[in-house]
């Protein structure tokens, strides 16, 4: 069963953004780090099963969260510079590189 993120259309027009992650993404990261980075800094979300998402897309923007049902959020959207420095340098460590003039 796949599972999507959810949070709050952040346009000012309403409605819902639902993020589909890819496989290749979902073999380097787990569904909720890429959704710290996907969702805008300090934004809900939350981590739903695909099944509980409607097929039909028609007024996509007029969608409404159920807070109340959804419970409390997953988690907040992070910063991307605080994202890369807390969960990609930490699962994929960069070595310096030093490159001498005229090399």
């Amino acid at each position: 069963m796949s599972q999507l993120i959810v949070t709050e259309n952040d346009t000012g027009r309403g409605g819902v953004m639902v993020g589909y992650p890819t496989p290749e993404a979902l073999t380097q990261y787990t569904i909720t780090e890429i959704a710290l980075k996907d969702t805008t800094t300090g934004n809900p979300f939350w981590i739903v099963d695909e099944e509980n998402i409607s097929k039909d897309h028609t007024f996509f923007d007029a969608w409404e969260l159920d807070l109340e049902a959804l419970g409390e959020p997953t988690g907040y959207g992070m910063d991307y510079e605080d994202w890369v420095r807390e969960i990609k340098e930490v699962k994929y460590p960069t070595q310096s590189i030093v490159i001498e003039e005229g090399e």
